[in-house]
């Protein structure tokens, strides 16, 4: 079996909420405070028999919650799912909660707190009324007014089968799952350090002898091994006596006994020492250290993480003894669970990779942990993890938490699926985690955007900037393929069809892309001047057509900004468009020399432009006398041609040639160029009045994520 679903209601953050688990590993990610502790809490009420339901407060009450006409209550039903090849236990644990097979067997468990029906309940009906105005009731008085005056009557149950029938489930079966909750805060040190601690003891005890026990009960033994046994337990105990006996010579035994004489306490009984000592006595002297080349050194003086990592390992192993009926006969659990909250703890990140994946085998492994629970901000965990097993909580455009299940959000389109779940590292998974998500086409887009927005003021009277404004609404920018936009996409394509998308705002940042078809049937990049009215033309390329089309259009949270039609390019094309004549585009990644494209040579032309916008033909002909090949010549020849006979005003064709030539300096260098890019524009911002402009496209992208 496996716990297939979960619904909380009325608990904490969670007013009414499902979640969907898979059968093995579930990684649950989001923002802070986004619920994941208290969905694994919940998990625990219903489960873990050790956990005092007295140790709930008022406050575990969810504060959404407003009809107070009745008493409030708390429910958590946990669905328990038949797997495929489970043990024969399983279903001998839930058939009395089986509710169904469809077609195989669904068991349900129920923990309510609640007030129970009587006099206090109907005290509280009769009272409560006086908390309300208006037609609403006040509830922070009514919360305080439960908390005096009736909190403390509040009972806990766990029901079996159909919630209707309100029949307890069966404490010896809830005794049978083993669930194991490592918080965020736990002292790995303190559980380790001696073996009086229950838990290394235990452990200890278990594999005392099981290279020759192998685990199996003592009536399963062949009589040579019971026989070694014995005699190793014999040679024990004499040595063990002769260790005590040794002891007890060296020990003044008189001079303390003459003090219990003068007393008298010697009429009750003459007082003397005496011991025996049997293998488990002696357990509570052995502590954990660590060996590191050749030298010993105590457990407190290790790393947190290592620390973490070893306790880790021992309430695994404890999993494994409690679960084993050699050692524990009918108390042996049967569905050990294990849940672990921010395992990234003191961990570097290829440890924490390593981490999951070890988790993860560990599942299912014969007598080990049946199902995984992690609770995590990290991003490399979440790379490590499948995208099946992930678990989304997130706050969705009304301010509501929600879940999303990204590896149920592609549908059928498992091109898309496989694309993402192989691209999806520990960069890109961090879209997962933001509240909002940029995405971009590379990464020259991804340095400069922060830099870009800060040139735009979002609260002037605050000094706060639009990048300033990134940071504080948590939206993170992304670089993916522009061809690859729709594969990410899909994660975000929330509609009433497809729930188990994440409805998080969306802003595609991408480049127009205008293209020609070429004689052999190949569409080609092309410059918008080139561009004619014909079906061998798209001033839009089709990829960028398609994700207007296939997520713009049907989507209210996906957003596409890309350069003006007919005039735009790409990102670096717009910079040169708007700030034609400004120095400022220029970088040191510029040829140096040998080149019709140094930093001297495109001054030249921007001066041209400077004295006179409207002169294209002497952009021409000054970038022309540049030229040294045949082959430039030749190439510029067709631009030239072009231009020409382009229909744009004679300004507008100048800032093309311009654009034109600046992209061609730049489009193989892009990443090196924008490095240079970003340090000139953040000198610039340091001016009083700030030179550069920002193309409308990007501007019109940050003002839509951060409304």
């Amino acid at each position: 079996m496996y716990i297939s679903k979960i619904n909380i209601n009325n608990f904490r953050n969670f007013s009414n909420s499902t979640f969907e688990f898979t059968e093995g590993t579930n990684v649950i990610i989001g923002h802070n405070n986004a619920g994941k502790t208290n969905l694994i809490k919940a998990i625990q009420l219903v489960l873990d028999s050790r956990k005092s339901k007295s140790k709930l407060t008022v406050d575990d009450f969810c504060k959404q919650y407003s009809d107070f006409s009745t008493p409030p209550e708390i429910t958590i039903s946990i669905t328990l799912s038949e797997q495929t090849d489970e043990p024969a236990d399983d279903k001998v644990v839930v058939y009395d909660w089986i509710t169904g097979f469809n077609p195989k067997y669904e068991a349900q468990l129920t923990f309510s707190f609640f007030l129970p029906q009587g006099d206090d309940y109907d005290d509280y009906c009769n009272q409560i009324e006086h908390f309300k105005i208006g037609g609403n009731y006040e509830s922070e008085k009514v919360w305080r007014f439960i908390k005096k005056y009736f909190f403390s009557k509040y009972v806990a149950r766990v029901y079996g089968g159909d919630i209707d029938k309100k029949e307890s489930a069966d404490y010896e079966m809830l005794q049978k799952f083993d669930f194991q909750f490592l918080d965020a805060i736990r002292d790995a040190e303190k559980q380790m350090f001696f073996g009086n601690n229950t838990i290394l003891k235990e452990v200890l005890n278990y594999f005392l002898d099981f290279d020759i026990t192998d685990g199996k009960k003592l009536k399963d033994l062949p009589t040579q091994i019971k026989d070694k046994l014995r005699d190793k337990e014999n040679n024990f105990e004499d040595d063990s006596n002769k260790l005590f006996n040794q002891l007890k010579t060296r020990i003044s035994k008189n001079e303390i006994l003459k003090y219990a004489k003068e007393t008298g306490a010697s009429k009750g009984g003459i007082p003397d020492l005496d011991a025996h000592l049997n293998e488990d006595d002696l357990l509570f002297a052995l502590r954990l250290i660590i060996e590191i080349d050749g030298m010993k050194i105590p457990i407190s003086n290790n790393g947190l993480g290592y620390n973490n990592l070893l306790y880790t390992a021992l309430v695994l192993a404890k999993m494994q003894i409690e679960s084993q009926s050699s050692y524990y006969g009918e108390n042996a659990k049967v569905f050990p669970i294990l849940a672990i909250e921010e395992p990234e703890a003191h961990l570097h990140p290829s440890m924490q990779f390593k981490f999951l994946k070890f988790l993860s085998q560990n599942i299912n492994s014969k007598g080990k942990v049946r199902q995984l629970f992690v609770t995590t901000h990290s991003t490399h965990i979440t790379s490590a993890a499948e995208l099946d097993d992930v678990i989304c909580l997130y706050k969705g455009i009304n301010g509501n938490t929600k879940v999303g299940y990204p590896g149920k959000a592609f549908g059928k389109d498992e091109d898309s699926k496989n694309y993402v779940k192989r691209f999806l590292n520990a960069t890109k998974s961090n879209m997962l985690f933001a509240d909002k998500v940029i995405l971009v086409e590379g990464l020259a887009e991804q340095l400069l955007l922060p830099c870009l927005a800060a040139y735009e003021c979002y609260d002037a009277k605050n000094k706060i900037t639009n990048e300033d404004e990134l940071i504080n609404q948590h939206v993170c920018t992304v670089s993916v393929d522009s061809r690859t936009f729709s594969h990410f996409l899909r994660l975000f394509s929330y509609d009433e069809t497809n729930k188990n998308a994440i409805e998080k705002l969306v802003v595609c940042i991408t480049d127009a892309d205008p293209e020609s078809k070429g004689n052999d049937g190949k569409w080609r990049g092309c410059f918008p001047f080139e561009l004619k009215d014909s079906d061998k033309f798209n001033a839009l390329a089709s990829h960028v057509k398609s994700l207007k089309n296939d997520f713009e259009k049907p989507y209210r949270n996906i957003s596409i900004f890309h350069p003006e039609e007919k005039k735009g390019k790409t990102l670096e094309h717009e910079f040169i468009r708007y700030n034609p004549g400004s120095e400022l585009v220029i970088t040191k990644s510029f040829p140096s020399q040998n080149s019709p494209h140094t930093i001297e040579h495109f001054k030249a032309l921007q001066k041209v432009f400077n004295d006179n916008n409207e002169d294209f033909l002497g952009i021409i002909s000054a970038y022309e006398k540049t030229l040294t090949t045949d082959k430039q010549k030749e190439k510029f020849e067709k631009l030239k041609t072009s231009i020409n006979v382009c229909t744009f005003s004679n300004k507008d064709k100048s800032i093309a040639v311009l654009s034109a030539i600046y992209y061609n300096i730049v489009k193989s260098l892009k990443g090196e160029h924008a490095l240079y890019l970003e340090e000139c524009l953040r000198k610039d911002l340091d001016e009083s009045v700030p030179e550069f402009i920002i193309p409308t496209y990007v501007k019109d992208a940050l003002k839509k994520i951060l409304g």
